[in-house]
């Protein structure tokens, strides 16, 4: 029989898809005050370029930005967390169309999982309407697999080495969690 234990914490993301560079600033500054310093960010890349999906809402030229957060967290945290980014969503919402998609992750030294509103047969159910994937997962020497859903953008530069990035931040953090849980 398995034993049940919590998992070691996990390495907080959100990307955020945005045209508005100020509004951009100003929900970085909202993500800081409820999840904590922001430790490494992607640079910022043309979302419309990988695709045109978003543009009929958010219109043209969407950039997106992928922060990680100092901070590990409890992976159960992952609802909660896209609860407050798709308030965050609707509050920066003008004439029913969000200026911002902020999509939470959470990483580790064996995935990607990314939150969402939409079910699908590879989704698992988290509550309140969430449902969470695994968007990536990861081998050994920085082996990054894709899986049949993986959004591309997470493929191509500059968000794969990005994650990759963290991932290796998040080998440094866990650590420590496992040492400090020794002590």
């Amino acid at each position: 029989m398995s034993e049940l234990n919590e998992p070691v914490k996990a390495n907080l993301t959100v990307s955020v898809m945005f045209r508005d560079p100020e509004l951009l600033a100003e929900v970085r500054k909202l993500l800081e005050k409820n999840y904590g310093e922001i430790d490494a960010e992607s640079e910022i890349y043309s979302f419309s370029a990988i695709s045109p999906y978003y543009d009929p809402e958010m219109g043209e030229n969407i950039n997106k930005i992928i922060f990680s957060f100092k901070e590990p967290v409890p992976r159960g945290i992952l609802k909660d967390v896209k609860l407050f980014c798709a308030a965050t969503e609707l509050e920066y919402s003008e004439n029913g169309s969000r200026l911002l998609n902020l999509d939470p992750g959470l990483l580790t030294l064996e995935n990607f999982i990314l939150a969402t509103g939409k079910n699908y047969s590879h989704r698992i159910y988290l509550g309140s309407g969430v449902f969470a994937e695994v968007t990536l997962m990861f081998g050994k020497k920085n082996a990054v697999k894709e899986l049949p859903w993986t959004y591309r953008d997470y493929l191509f530069e500059p968000a794969r080495s990005f994650l990759l990035e963290v991932r290796e931040l998040y080998r440094v953090k866990r650590a420590a969690l496992l040492k400090n849980m020794e002590s």
